[in-house]
């Protein structure tokens, strides 16, 4: 730990090896996301930076036509400052693996670098372009949404844990799930019984939960605990694509649903959008946001709670948009509008409206 930096850390995390680090780097970053106090979000020199890098990146971003492995046509971005940095991160903006998530933030490895900046132990590691992609205004927004959004998931589990009541978990488009995972930990160290705990991750991209379940093998507190046929509690992770699932049984519906960073990508009750910007054609017939909430509002038990997140429209976002990235802009209000028409109602907001 004395020399890791946060992509070491990262891929620590999700190898086939390094067992007893991976138990190290959660140990670390459980202390700091439960314990530590909350990551300050960016101040206004930080967002002139952003406002500045903007500048620096679209005067020195070029962009071509390719196509990718179906053949489908894509956008491929070039940057030599990025570039030249040879981190991951760069890699990731300046790359799509496929032309139909190339206006996604994808949950691969390098988003989770901002996680990593959390505990103290591995932030004083990091370099120079560690620090500017993962302290950015965007970076301590994730740091401070996986906080908020891990803590919440956590208090929201243990009010039906001590209640004496079995509780059912989800995340959706989880990314590589490690919020969740947290969670699952720290119940389970907590002392509570793991039949009382259903925890499933699910994401539509297959290798996100190769990861995942790679990372559940390595940790005492889920090694054992996999969600099985033959018992309907524990852990597991797998790929689904939340629009094509079938109606959730009563019986089988979820007390505690988070569903952060998807609704950025639906259109409707916002302010602004991607393509309004940059006068793009919006996709006929592409599923809406309503849509989403509605099939958030067919797995969830009566009583439940969502948490999802708004994304703020800033400099450091629209540095994203550049690389092709498109996103929906919602404020508190507009978030509080949308779930309400589906009978979801607020009971605690987090710092500038992040969670819901």
């Amino acid at each position: 730990m004395n020399n890791l930096k946060p992509m070491d850390a990262v891929a620590a995390l999700y190898s086939t090896e390094d067992q007893e680090l991976a138990e190290k780097i959660i140990d670390c970053l459980s202390q700091a996301v439960f314990h530590s106090p909350e990551i300050r979000l960016a101040g206004k020199l930080k967002r002139v930076l952003a406002r500045l890098s903007y500048r620096v990146i679209h005067w020195t971003t070029k962009s071509s036509k390719s196509t990718d492995h179906l053949g489908e046509e894509t956008t491929v971005f070039s940057n030599a400052l990025l570039k030249r940095s040879k981190h991951p991160y760069a890699h990731a903006l300046l790359s799509s693996s496929r032309s139909e998530t190339a206006a996604l933030v994808e949950g691969g490895d390098p988003m989770n670098g901002p996680y990593m900046m959390i505990p103290p132990e591995i932030r004083k590691n990091c370099g120079i372009w560690d620090t500017l992609f993962f302290d950015s205004v965007q970076g301590r927004d994730v740091q401070s949404r996986i906080i908020w959004e891990t803590r919440s998931t956590y208090e929201s589990a243990k009010h039906w844990l001590d209640a004496g009541k079995p509780v059912r978990l989800k995340a959706v488009a989880a990314g590589t799930g490690l919020s969740m995972i947290l969670v699952y930990d720290k119940l389970i160290r907590d002392g509570f019984d793991p039949a009382l705990i259903t925890a499933r991750i699910t994401d539509r991209d297959e290798a996100n939960m190769v990861k995942t379940n790679r990372l559940l093998g390595k940790l005492s507190s889920t090694r054992d605990k996999h969600f099985t046929s033959e018992r309907d509690y524990g852990i597991s992770a797998e790929p689904e694509d939340i629009f094509e699932g079938i109606e959730t049984p009563d019986h089988l519906k979820f007390h505690i649903v988070t569903a952060i960073g998807i609704f950025e990508y639906f259109h409707g009750f916002s302010y602004d959008t991607t393509d309004q910007k940059h006068r793009i054609e919006t996709v006929a017939g592409a599923p809406t946001a309503m849509d989403l909430a509605v099939r958030l509002a067919e797995m969830t038990a009566d009583g439940a709670y969502l948490i999802v997140n708004t994304y703020r429209d800033d400099a450091s976002t629209r540095i994203l948009e550049l690389f092709g990235k498109k996103f929906v802009y919602r404020s508190t209000e507009d978030l509080k509008s949308l779930l309400a028409a589906v009978h979801f109602h607020p009971t605690h907001i987090v710092g500038s409206g992040n969670i819901y």
